[in-house]
C-alpha cells in the first residue's frame, strides 16, 4: 500500500521558539561583532533528498487523462507583455455543470510533467477517484517585454512587478483578461462562486496567489503558496501586520516552506512564512502550514501536492473515498429516522396530527444511543436539510418520503461526512405542496396563501428549530418534482430562513422570484422531461440571472424526469454545494 510522504515538519512550538531565538542570537552576535547565523549553515548535504513523489503524481493505468490546450495572450492590463498559457480539462468536465478552476503562476513549471509537481497528473488520478471536484486548471506565464518570449521562463522581465507587486492589477488581468478569453475561446463553462476558484503559485507566484485572494476574495478563496516570497522585494513582509489589523477576509491559505529556503537582502523566506503563519493563526484563519527543512524549490511541495489539493478542496467532495459503501452498511431507515408529529389547524384540518420523519447528527445520535455524556457535542449546532418529496411518496405511512435524498444522507459515508439535521415532511393523500398543473405550458402563478401542506412544514420548521441543536445560518431546502414546485413556493414565502435551495424538476412564477437574489439556488432538469416541461426551470434560470442572483443550472441531457438521481448522487454536484452554503 502506497504511504504518503511523512510531512517534515517541525512543530510550531519549536518554529516560535525558533523564531525568538534566532532573533536574540542574531541580536548577540550584531553586538559582538560577529555574522549573522544562518540555518543553511547547519543544513545536511540535501535537505531536499527525503521529499519524492509518490503513485498519486505519476500516470496510473485506467485512468482518463485530461486535454491540454495552449496560447499567447498579450495583455492590456500589463500594457506592451507577451505571455503564454495552457488550459487542462480533465476527461470528466460537463459542460452542463459550473467547473471549479485553479490558476497556477509560473505555469510552465507546474505543468512540466518531469517535473518537480506534475499538477496534471495528479489531477487526473484524485479526479477520477472523486478525491477531487472536475477542475479546470489554467497554467500562465508571468509577461515579457520585448521581441519573443525567453527560452527560461523564469527571467520573464516582467515577473516581479506582476507577482511580488502589492495590489490588484494582477487579479484584474485574470478576472477580466484570460479567464474570460479562455472561456469563450474554449466555450467553457466555469464558475464563478468564488468557493469553486482557487490560485497556486512559487516563489513570487507564491506570494502572487496570496494578494489576488486578498484583494479580491470574492474572485478566488482558495490559496496555495510554495516557498512563497512573503519578504521585502516589494512589500511583502508587510502581509504579516496587514493581515492582523484587517477583518478576516474569507479565504483558505495552504503555506508550505522550508528551513533552508532563502536567506538574503530581501529577507529570510523561513521566517517570514513562519510569521504569514503566526498571523494567519491570530486572525483565526482557515490556514494550513507545512514546514520542512528543503531549500528554494517545488520539491517538498510537490511531494505533499495531492495532500495539499485534497485539504483545499476538501468541502467539494460528496464522501470520502476512503469509506466504500459495503454490503455490511446496510442501514434500517425506520430506525435511523425519528417518528414526530405535530398538531396542525389550519384550512382543512382541525387539530389534526401531520407527521414527519427526523434524522439527527451521527454525533448527537450516537451519544443519545450511549446514553454518554454529550462533551465536544453540547452546545454545538448543525445544519438542517428539509426534504419535499415528489407525488409517488404521498400517503399517511411517515415512510415513503424517505426514498431518495433522505436514504441517501442516512448511509454511514454520507452521514459521516455531512453531520445535519434531514427533515422529511409526507404530503397527505390527493394532495399537493403547490396547487399547480404540473404538465402546463406556462410557468405557474403563486397563490396568495400556501397550501395546508406547506403551511405545515413551515410549522415542522419551527418546532425542529426550537427543539433541536439548529444551525439557523445553515437551514437548506430541495426537492423533487411535485417537491420542486414546492421549494420553490416555500423559499418564496420565507426567504430569510433558507441558506440555499435546490428545485429539482419543478416550476416557479418567475414574476416573484426578484426576492431570491440573495439566497444561493441550484436548479437541475432533464431535458427530456415529458412530465415537467424544462422549460420551467430554464425560464427560473434567466429570471434570477436576471437579477443578479447566484444561481447554477445544470441541464442533463438525454434525461427525463428523473432527474434527481444523477443530482443526488453527484459527487462533487449539488449536495456537497448545499453544505459549503451559509447565511
Amino acid at each position: 500500500m502506497f504511504q504518503r510522504p511523512k510531512l517534515q515538519c517541525p512543530s510550531r512550538e519549536f518554529a516560535s521558539f525558533r523564531i525568538r531565538f534566532l532573533n536574540i542570537f542574531t541580536l548577540l552576535l550584531t553586538v559582538i561583532g560577529c555574522s549573522v547565523y544562518s540555518p543553511a549553515v547547519v543544513a545536511q548535504d540535501d535537505p531536499d533528498a527525503i521529499y519524492q513523489l509518490g503513485p498519486d503524481s505519476n500516470p496510473q493505468e485506467g485512468v482518463p487523462k485530461g486535454k491540454i490546450i495552449s496560447g499567447v495572450w498579450n495583455s492590456t492590463i500589463f500594457e506592451g507583455t507577451t505571455r503564454e498559457y495552457s488550459v487542462y480539462i480533465p476527461a470528466q468536465y460537463f459542460t452542463r455543470q459550473p467547473s471549479c478552476l485553479m490558476v497556477f503562476q509560473d505555469g510552465h513549471a507546474y505543468l512540466d510533467k518531469t517535473g518537480q509537481f506534475r499538477v496534471t497528473e495528479v489531477f487526473d488520478n484524485l479526479i477520477h477517484r472523486g478525491e477531487l471536484p472536475v477542475t479546470i486548471c489554467v497554467f500562465v506565464d508571468p509577461g515579457h517585454k520585448g521581441n519573443g518570449i525567453p527560452d527560461n521562463r523564469w527571467s520573464s522581465n516582467n515577473r516581479s512587478i506582476e507577482y511580488d507587486t502589492l495590489s490588484d492589477k494582477y487579479a484584474r488581468f485574470l478576472q477580466f483578461e484570460l479567464i474570460p478569453h479562455i472561456k469563450t475561446d474554449l466555450s467553457l463553462n466555469i464558475s464563478t462562486d468564488p468557493q469553486d476558484r482557487a490560485i497556486c503559485g512559487i516563489s513570487s507566484g507564491g506570494i502572487c496567489a496570496f494578494t489576488v485572494a486578498w484583494e479580491h476574495p470574492e474572485w478566488f478563496s482558495k490559496v496555495l503558496s510554495h516557498v512563497g516570497s512573503f519578504t521585502n522585494i516589494r512589500g511583502g513582509h508587510n502581509y504579516e501586520a496587514m493581515i492582523r489589523k484587517t477583518p478576516r477576509k474569507p479565504i483558505r491559505v495552504f503555506l508550505q516552506d522550508g528551513s533552508n529556503d532563502l536567506d538574503n537582502e530581501h529577507g529570510n523566506w523561513w521566517l517570514a512564512n513562519l510569521s504569514m503563519e503566526s498571523s494567519l493563526k491570530f486572525k483565526m484563519y482557515d490556514y494550513r502550514f507545512e514546514g520542512g527543512t528543503g531549500g528554494h524549490n517545488g520539491k517538498h511541495g510537490g511531494a505533499i501536492l495531492p495532500d495539499s489539493l485534497r485539504w483545499l478542496w476538501r468541502d467539494h467532495v460528496g464522501a470520502p473515498p476512503d469509506q466504500p459503501e459495503t454490503p455490511s452498511a446496510k442501514i434500517d431507515i425506520e430506525q435511523t429516522y425519528e417518528r414526530r408529529s405535530i398538531r396542525y389547524t389550519g384550512g382543512e384540518y382541525k387539530n389534526e396530527e401531520f407527521q414527519y420523519r427526523l434524522m439527527k447528527p451521527a454525533a448527537t445520535a450516537n451519544v443519545n444511543a450511549d446514553g454518554g455524556e454529550k462533551g465536544d457535542v453540547e452546545g454545538k449546532k448543525f445544519p438542517l436539510v428539509v426534504f419535499l418529496h415528489g407525488a409517488g411518496e404521498r400517503g399517511t405511512d411517515n415512510s415513503l418520503q424517505l426514498l431518495y435524498l433522505p436514504s441517501l444522507m442516512a448511509s454511514p459515508r454520507w452521514r459521516d461526512r455531512y453531520q445535519c439535521y434531514v427533515l422529511a415532511p409526507q404530503c397527505r393523500p390527493d394532495r399537493k405542496w403547490v396547487n399547480s398543473d404540473w404538465s402546463a405550458p406556462k410557468d405557474p402563478v403563486m397563490a396568495e396563501k400556501p397550501t395546508d401542506q406547506i403551511a405545515a412544514v413551515m410549522q415542522m420548521i419551527d418546532q425542529t428549530i426550537a427543539d433541536e441543536q439548529i444551525d439557523v445560518s445553515r437551514i437548506y431546502l430541495t426537492g423533487l418534482s411535485m417537491g420542486g414546485f414546492g421549494t420553490w413556493d416555500l423559499a418564496l414565502r420565507q426567504p430569510d430562513r433558507f441558506a440555499a435551495i435546490a428545485p429539482i424538476c419543478g416550476g416557479v412564477d418567475c414574476s416573484r422570484l426578484r426576492v431570491l437574489r440573495s439566497v444561493p439556488v441550484w436548479i437541475a432538469h432533464g431535458d427530456d422531461d415529458t412530465v415537467v416541461p424544462v422549460e420551467r426551470s430554464r425560464n427560473a434560470y434567466v429570471a434570477l440571472a436576471e437579477v443578479g442572483a447566484r444561481v447554477t443550472y445544470v441541464e442533463w441531457p438525454d434525461v427525463g424526469h428523473n432527474s434527481w438521481t444523477p443530482t443526488f448522487t453527484d459527487p462533487d454536484g449539488m449536495v456537497p454545494w448545499l453544505f459549503r452554503q451559509k447565511r
